[in-house]
């Protein structure tokens, strides 16, 4: 049987899913050297339990996320940010046995250089932002 965190992190997963056909992704946290740009990265919390039933199991799970945006200029990167948000914001995860709020933008990192990489033929970095999200799910 999977569990409530792993179901509510591949809900999150299936939200970014399509995105995939046009824009590359790491849904897993994990990018190869050197990545394919611009791409986007998702990095998974495990949830907090909020609430408990009198029988000791939780009811209530907020789980949070952030997806970094990377491109090789801030255009770029903005373009992935646009359409990751454009499929997280305000949708619902679906969970089987769970009633999932809309999905919420919680914090953002302003665009920057990532200056543990430097292009040789440019001596330029690739950009990035950070949108971190949060939604709550209640037990049916």
């Amino acid at each position: 049987m999977t569990g409530p965190v792993a179901l509510h992190r591949a809900a999150v997963k299936a939200l970014l899913a399509p995105l995939l056909a046009t824009i590359q992704g790491y849904p897993d946290g994990q990018v190869p050297d050197p990545p394919q740009f611009p791409y986007w990265v998702l990095f998974m919390g495990t949830g907090t339990d909020d609430e408990t039933k009198l029988c000791g199991e939780p009811d209530e799970l907020t789980m949070r996320f952030q997806v970094t945006s990377v491109g090789l200029t801030d255009d770029s990167a903005v373009v992935v940010v646009d359409k990751t948000r454009a499929l997280l914001l305000g949708v619902r995860p679906v969970v089987a046995g769970w009633s999932c709020h809309p999905v919420r933008k919680v914090t953002d990192i302003p665009l920057r250089p990532d200056k543990d990489v430097t292009f040789p033929t440019s001596n330029l970095h690739p950009m990035f932002a950070v949108d971190t999200y949060s939604f709550v799910s209640r037990k049916d």
